[in-house]
This record gives structure tokens, sequence and C-alpha cells, in this order.
């Protein structure tokens, strides 16, 4: 048995497995065997529970879907199908009015034990807390999106349930009524929780990281759970401008980031100008921060600014850009293909960025050398732009500014300490 805030979880291990063969996409066929696994959802009494999602995460060292939802049966089982082999599997279970429960299997903490074909979820029914979501001068606010965690502890990676950290987020947070009222009803039993709250509208200055977790609650546990605690949102200020070229033609699809380092922040921190050249960004919060824009073509563009105000336009001229270039080779001379070349700063910040990651948008600014160990940007700023350039089978280079020109790059081999 495992337990998690007073409450016994069943943790059953039966071998139910069904082998078949997979096959690796993209060209490559490696046959690898799949098995499934029997999920259980059920109450405190030991009935099960229809129309629980189970979602689950697979870490493995085949080409796997890792990520899928499952809707329990009349029975409150699921089969899902698993690579046999795996590093990591994690399961959630929610269902509306219970208290979301999270599992971690992690085989570097299992001394050895095989990952489970059958588990169960035990989940206890939630309560309820609440608020008021108004502007400055009190005046509800309808439409508000307000997600909701819980500062609850890790599953130790060996089978150990506990209560999900995310009660309410993404397409599932709350949503405040004309009166600005917002409720959630799974919230564990208790009185000593420390919850935090993201706030956002289209209309006020969005939350940029949790209220309770850093400092700016505005609200105490028991007023959530009175459900009267109410949470101020700024309207903030508004900033609206028009992108053009060195030629004044407008820049379409012109993208433009505020902040320092969109990259760390948990929520979008850019815009796209529209086929105009115009654009407008969400309300801002007053104070200092900085504009740049990144449009292929164009050399990128970064402006500091004070907000003030309700409204101000900010407009860009944008430049032609200038060309980087660097040649990559070892330390025979020899070319080396397809480098990873990576942009860590620039001017200071990080708000240029060429990485594919989910949590900033493509910027288009190529990412690696061609197969002849070239690579070309050339639309760059016309001063010095940090960069550090990675290759498997090669050392790492450390962080260096390089300026538009020619610059002839030498690799070691070996592997970065």
């Amino acid at each position: 048995m495992n337990t998690t805030h007073g409450k016994n979880i069943a943790f059953i291990v039966t071998v139910i497995a069904v082998c078949s063969t997979g096959v690796i996409a993209e060209g490559q066929s490696v046959d690898f065997k799949k098995k499934f696994m029997r999920v259980r959802v059920q109450n405190n009494e030991g009935m099960p529970i229809k129309g629980a999602n189970v979602h689950r995460s697979v870490w493995a060292k085949v080409r796997f879907d890792a990520n899928a939802d499952y809707i329990t049966d009349g029975n409150g089982q699921v089969s899902m199908e698993l690579p046999e082999s795996m590093d990591i599997l994690r399961l959630w279970a929610t269902k509306n009015g219970y208290v979301p429960l999270f599992v971690n299997f992690d085989s570097r903490e299992m001394d050895g034990l095989a990952f489970p074909n059958e588990f169960t979820f035990t989940m206890e029914k939630g309560t309820t807390i609440g608020g008021f979501v108004v502007d400055e001068s009190g005046e509800p606010i309808a439409l508000a999106k307000v997600e909701v965690c819980i500062d609850s502890r890790e599953s130790d990676g060996r089978g150990e349930v506990v209560v999900s950290r995310w009660l309410a987020s993404g397409k599932d947070g709350c949503i405040s009524d004309t009166k600005g009222y917002w409720s959630l009803s799974n919230v564990p039993s208790g009185s000593d929780h420390r919850i935090g709250l993201w706030l956002t509208h289209p209309g006020y200055v969005d939350d940029l990281g949790w209220r309770g977790f850093n400092g700016t609650s505005q609200f105490t546990f028991e007023q959530l759970r009175d459900r009267v605690a109410r949470i101020v949102m700024e309207s903030g200020v508004k900033v609206s401008g028009a992108i053009t070229d060195q030629d004044d033609n407008p820049v379409p699809k012109a993208m433009v980031v505020w902040g320092d380092n969109p990259y760390h922040n948990e929520r979008d921190q850019q815009t796209f100008a529209d086929k105009e050249g115009l654009y407008q960004l969400p309300p801002l919060a007053a104070g200092s921060t900085v504009l740049t824009v990144v449009a292929p073509g164009s050399a990128p563009q970064l402006m500091p600014i004070k907000l003030t105000g309700s409204n101000m336009t900010v407009d860009f001229k944008l430049r032609r850009g200038k060309t980087i270039r660097f040649s990559f080779v070892d330390a025979d001379g020899k070319p080396i293909p397809q480098v990873k070349v990576n942009i860590a700063g620039w001017r200071g910040r990080e708000t240029l960025f060429n990485w594919r990651h989910p949590n900033v948008p493509y910027s288009k600014i190529p990412d690696s050398a061609d197969k002849g160990g070239v690579y070309v940007w050339d639309w760059a700023p016309e001063d010095a732009v940090e960069f550090y350039f990675y290759r498997e089978g090669y050392r790492s280079s450390r962080r260096q500014s390089y300026g538009p020109g020619a610059h002839h790059i030498t690799l070691q081999r070996g592997i970065s300490p």
C-alpha cells in the first residue's frame, strides 16, 4: 500500500502483458515489443469511477507516442499501450469533483523492480475553494481564466501516489462569471495547503508567475476556502505600432518579443504583426521593459521602453541585415557537417533566439551548419551576437561573441566536461 494525504492507494501488480511488434518511423525499421497496462480508477469505497481521464507520459529509448489520454469505462478501467522497455512512466488521474492524482515510475529509482502491468488509483472527493476577480477599482472582471496549483510533494519514482500539482490548468482553468466569481471543487480537504493562482485575461495584465508562490498572493487559504478571496488584475499599458523596412514597406508577420528572457517564461511573450505590419501587444504592467523585433530579411531590432499611461505607440523601422558566416572544421581542417549553432545572448539579453522549442515560436534564424560545415545568417544585426556551438562527438564551445563577417571555427573531438 502507498499513502497520500491520509488515503490508502492500492498498488496492484499482475502480469497481463500482451506483447506485439512496433516499427520506428522515418525510414529505419526497428522492432520493439509492446505491452498493455490496465489502470483502474475507483473511489474511497472501491467503486469504479466512470469517465475519469488517465493521462500517461513515457520516456523510452524507442520511438513511441509519448503522451496519450484515456477515459475510464463503466468498470473504471482503461487499457493503455506501452513499450515493453521504458525509462520513465508517469500517470495522472483526473475527474471533476475529485482530487487529481499523480504517480511516477522511474527505472533509476526502482532498484531493479519491473514496471507494473496493472495499477489502481483511489480518488477522494474534492472540496471547494473560490473567490472574485476584480479590477483596480473593485469592479468585477468576467471571463478571466484562473489556473490553480497546489504545493504538492514529488512522487518518489517507485510508485508512490501523490496529489497532482495541477488542480486546474490550461484548457481546464476556471473562468470567472459576470460577477467575477470563480470556484474549483477538486481541492484536498484540510486547511494547511499552499495554493498558487495564475490569472489571465486579454484585456488585463496577465500574471507572469504563480500568485501565492512569489510573494504577491493578495489572498489567504482561509479566504479561498470561504470563497471570498478578491484577486485584483491591473489594466496595464497597451502597446501597439507599425513595423516597416528600410524602404518604408510594411513588414508582415514580424515577431515582436517583450521582456528579457521569453524562453524561461511559462507563458507567451511574443506576438506577430499582421499583413499591414501592424502589431498589438497584450496589456503590460507599467515600468521598464524591452521590445525586440525579428523579421527574416531585416536586422533584428531591440528597443528599451518605459511603459506609462494606458496606451503607447512604438513604431519600428528595420534596416537591412548583415551576414554572419561560420565554417566549422576539425583539428585536421576537415569540414564538420550540421554543427548546431545556438544564440546565447545579444546586447546582454536573451530576447534573440533560434531554438526550436515549445516555449517559444520558431524565429527562422538558422540554427545549424549545412553538410559542408557552413552556417550562414544573412539578416543578422550589425553588432556582435553571443553564440555557442554543439556537435556530437566534439567538445561544446563556450559562449563567444561574433559580429558580421566570415569566421573559421575549429572544434576539438571529445566530450565536454
